[in-house]
């Protein structure tokens, strides 16, 4: 063990009284305290949207990737170890062949997808981009796209399906459905009865799936509890907010917003998760112009990505999710290969991934199948927050620590602790635990953004991040405390889970 940080020092142990019960301990003023309060009983999980790869027979002349690029993704992906992904397909790309009904057509990527997910354990969030039919229900679709789902669970055994979702976004212009509720309540209700009737009843809807901005866009989502709450079993959104907002503790406030339109008893999720700085914002400006430098990013691309600072953000903007009660955030996304820009015949790709796995084969840029930075900090909160756990408030200290957020979880006896500053100040505090634990073979793991894509934080010849200390224990028991100190643009995690 290295033992640089240091709350693991023994001489940085501050030990007070037990209670006299032996139970929790009163929160300090100046200390960062892990709850027992449960804010979420039964984490589902985070992870990427994945899928897509819809358009490689126009990039790369064949309809799915070569086994070495296969075999590079499965092998990230298994160290993420999400425990959740949200993948969307489409009639066209996915079972439609000339107009006839072909489920066969998605064998080449989607099975293979699913079939990882299955062997893995990985909960699938299943949807269709859009409807077919205009302005009303076209019944045929209706049938083939259930038709489909019942390939999928019943023929190829993906019982890893557990979340069906019914058009991306409705509540958008961009959308199929136009922002037109009526037509979308008509649309679920349609899927439900043939869900029903072909016997995939086990599958829950989750919707409404619309992107919000704000805490003043709740209508879709209080309207389908109003009149939608039997069919609809999970509630989701889509956010794409800017640093501003993050940095702020705003997204707290905007998650809390929509995880209280939700009945206690049903789980919400973030299932589209990246940001969009402002326009005139300098970051904005910077992707903008770092998109028509490109030449083969479409306009729909976060060129952060590529910077080390983009892991805080996403850190920060998970954790405020996490601490606002959602059970699991997706990741926009994982692959830049998985979408070309609207026009089928581009070569620009919208780059928004943890890497583009073509990059040497269809760009001449084998540096671009590299992970980049934001993978370190997203991949350890997929890994060390699995499925089950239950998500525990952190108290955070009294004084003002612009941009210092935290969140904690317990499974069967073991704990995680995630602890962000996206702020530019320098912070050292205590780190209490309310019930007290002794964490025994603790792994830490830190990161910090520098310039560029640059960063402090221990990996291996794959890019997969690896503690700075591990194997040492820390003992909360009778009042103890750990001294944390965390720089500016920096993420700790703190683990004993497996």
């Amino acid at each position: 063990m290295k033992l640089r940080f240091i709350f693991l020092l023994a001489i940085a142990v501050i030990i007070y009284g037990c209670d006299k019960k032996g139970g929790e301990v009163p929160v300090e003023d100046d200390a960062m305290t892990v709850s027992s309060d449960t804010i979420v009983e039964s984490f589902v999980g985070n992870g990427p949207d994945w899928g897509g790869y819809d358009v490689l027979n126009y990039l790369i002349g064949q309809n799915t990737l070569s086994d070495d690029d296969w075999n590079t993704l499965f092998k990230r992906v298994s160290f993420m170890r999400p425990s959740y992904t949200r993948i969307m397909m489409a009639s066209g790309w996915n079972y439609l062949v000339n107009g006839a009904y072909d489920p066969s057509k998605s064998d080449a990527v989607l099975c293979r997808i699913l079939q990882y997910c299955e062997k893995n354990g990985i909960t699938v969030q299943l949807g269709e981009w859009g409807h077919t039919g205009g302005t009303s229900i076209d019944e045929d679709w209706v049938e083939e796209a259930t038709d489909f789902l019942k390939y999928l669970i019943v023929t190829k055994g993906y019982d890893c399906i557990k979340y069906y979702t019914i058009v991306n976004e409705p509540n958008g212009s961009w959308s199929t459905i136009d922002g037109n509720y009526s037509l979308w309540k008509s649309i679920i209700e349609d899927f439900y009865e043939k869900l029903d009737e072909k016997g995939l009843g086990d599958v829950k809807i989750m919707g409404p799936d619309v992107s919000v901005s704000g805490t003043g866009e709740t209508d879709w989502v209080l309207n389908t509890k109003k009149n939608l709450n039997k069919k609809v079993e999970a509630y989701d959104v889509h956010a794409y907010p800017t640093d501003k907002i993050v940095h702020s503790a705003g997204f707290l406030d905007l998650a809390r917003t929509y995880k209280a339109c939700v009945d206690k008893n049903r789980i919400i999720m973030l299932t589209e998760m990246g940001f969009k700085y402002g326009s005139k914002s300098s970051k904005g400006i910077e992707n903008a112009a770092r998109i028509s430098a490109d030449g083969n990013a479409a306009d729909d691309s976060q060129m952060m990505a590529y910077d080390s600072f983009y892991g805080i953000d996403m850190a920060d903007a998970t954790i405020q999710a996490m601490m606002a009660g959602f059970s699991g955030v997706a990741y926009w996304d994982l692959d830049d290969a998985m979408y070309n820009s609207d026009a089928m015949a581009s070569r620009k790709l919208k780059k928004w991934g943890y890497w583009n796995i073509i990059g040497s084969e269809c760009y001449s840029d084998p540096d671009d199948e590299n992970i980049r930075p934001w993978f370190y900090t997203t991949s350890l909160l997929c890994r060390y927050f699995p499925a089950g756990t239950a998500i525990l408030s952190v108290t955070l200290p009294k004084s003002e620590l612009s941009g210092l957020r935290a969140i904690a979880g317990e499974k069967n006896g073991k704990m995680t602790i995630a602890i962000v500053n996206s702020g530019s100040d320098y912070y050292s505090f205590d780190l209490k635990m309310a019930a007290g634990a002794c964490l025994d073979s603790v792994k830490l793991y830190r990161f910090k953004a520098l310039d560029g894509s640059e960063f402090e934080g221990e990996k291996d010849a794959n890019g997969f991040a690896v503690p700075e200390d591990e194997g040492g224990s820390l003992d909360f028991t009778c009042g103890r405390s750990q001294r944390i100190q965390m720089d500016a643009q920096s993420f700790l995690l703190i683990t004993n889970m497996d």
